[in-house]
């Protein structure tokens, strides 16, 4: 190769990659030598970026399977169990709420009013 370089005219070559120039020289066994190794240094950026992406849609693709699996098994759970205790706290908490209440109207139609209306009365009758 060194015998073909020797007898061939010796010309500047630019080597440009997305407008940008990588590789700027003589033509010569150097020239190539340095052309073939930045090449070989992109295609392992290159191939590192790809692993990279590989592996972020792996991880991906990999929950996405995760949550759909999920969502499967309690989409699919038919016991019951959820809705039955549900129902029951419910109506628990409405008795007990009715009952509460019907106290609270029971003391203060019984007890509080009464009082409270005896002492207004003797407020208002203090002349007699």
């Amino acid at each position: 190769m060194k015998k073909l370089m020797n007898r061939v005219h010796l010309e500047t070559v630019k080597v440009m990659v997305n407008g940008r120039t990588i590789l700027a020289g003589n033509s010569g066994e150097g020239m190539v030598d340095s052309a073939v190794f930045s090449v070989l240094r992109c295609y392992d950026r290159i191939a590192t970026l790809r692993k990279r992406v590989n592996n972020k849609m792996n991880r991906v693709r990999f929950r996405a399977n995760e949550l759909m699996n999920r969502s499967k098994v309690v989409l699919l759970d038919q016991r019951g169990e959820g809705t039955v205790s549900q129902a029951i706290t419910i109506l628990t908490a409405v008795v007990l709420g009715s009952l509460l209440l019907m106290g609270l109207y029971k003391l203060i139609g019984d007890v509080v009013l009464p009082e409270l209306q005896e002492r207004i009365m003797e407020m208002f009758n203090y002349g007699s």
